[in-house]
């Protein structure tokens, strides 16, 4: 990462207030995110343990350092605003942090930058989905199907997207354009003909998918949509820019297609049934399963077929049991 636009001194100082036991996480690649909870407890999950208690940090130091990240980051975190959604300046992993009066005391959370990638076949070997789930998502990239990606939090919605776009770069013609859209930079693209944005305090995710549209795109691939901007997705999605891919939290695929009405809806217009037929083609379904060797796994992946009187029809084309 070019760290060019931070001065030295500012990342020492960044360093100094992150301490010894956030900055070695940091370089642990087992460990996949950084929680601190106003009690001062620091908890790391990691691919191997889990969720377990790592050590603590005091309040000041807390603070601090949320600080020092807004003011490399030129952002501001006050008592009348105390939050802080940005990047890590030391490697661009995801933050969020709080303080008094959001919470009783500083905390954060830092969702760690996947340094590589995981392929459908890695998810395969590991056994988070079956061979019938991996032919169908593969046969829905290739088709240029839309792909709403769903899950909770931490279920790996975006290392999955990762490996979605990993099979686009492999089976589809390396001359599409493709655009990827973000609040914070997590997802990775190989492929030579890419255009990546971001949201910023002046430009929200509505906006980065109008400039989209006059940015001769393929396909769109946004990381998360959390808000009225699903409307200007799909609307995205349905003018001629098939085979996109996006995440949504979401607990299933009835709840994906119903967190979809509900978002687009905030634009202030009637429940979109119609559209969301139209655009959203395919569903993956990703939950966390503490039974699993992974802690995870592809529950489903579904079809959208359509609607009647206003409710959704859905065909299973290949679930974990099947």
């Amino acid at each position: 990462m070019n760290l060019s636009k931070h001065t030295q001194s500012d990342l020492n100082k960044l360093k100094y207030d992150a301490g010894e036991l956030v900055l070695s996480a940091l370089e642990n690649d087992d460990i996949t995110e950084i929680m601190l909870n106003p009690d001062g407890v620091i908890w790391f999950e990691s691919r191997t343990s889990g969720m377990v208690p790592a050590g603590t940090m005091p309040a000041f130091q807390a603070k601090n350092f949320l600080h020092t990240i807004a003011g490399i980051q030129s952002l501001y975190i006050t008592e009348d605003y105390p939050v802080l959604e940005t990047e890590l300046p030391l490697d661009r992993s995801r933050f969020e942090g709080t303080l008094p009066p959001l919470t009783e005391n500083p905390s954060f959370t830092i969702r760690k930058r996947a340094k590589e990638i995981y392929t459908l076949s890695d998810y395969l070997h590991r056994g988070i989905v079956n061979q019938k789930q991996v032919d169908v998502i593969r046969e829905a990239i290739f088709a240029r199907k839309n792909i709403l990606i769903c899950g909770g939090p931490g279920t790996g919605k975006t290392t999955l997207t990762n490996a979605c776009i990993h099979e686009l770069t492999q089976l589809c013609d390396p001359s599409q354009r493709i655009v990827i859209l973000e609040d914070v930079p997590e997802l990775q693209c190989a492929a030579k003909n890419v255009l990546s944005m971001c949201t910023s305090k002046n430009i929200d995710m509505s906006a980065l998918l109008r400039i989209t549209l006059r940015s001769r795109p393929d396909r769109i691939l946004v990381g998360e949509v959390r808000d009225k901007a699903m409307l200007d997705l799909l609307k995205a999605w349905n003018t001629g820019c098939p085979g996109g891919i996006a995440t949504v939290h979401a607990n299933g695929t009835i709840a994906a297609i119903q967190r979809c009405c509900d978002l687009a809806m905030e634009a202030n217009i009637p429940k979109p049934v119609s559209l969301i037929c139209e655009t959203v083609n395919v569903i993956v379904s990703i939950e966390r399963d503490p039974k699993h060797p992974a802690g995870r796994l592809v529950r489903a992946v579904t079809e959208l077929k359509g609607h009647k009187d206003q409710d959704f029809i859905f065909q299973h084309l290949a679930t974990m049991e099947n």
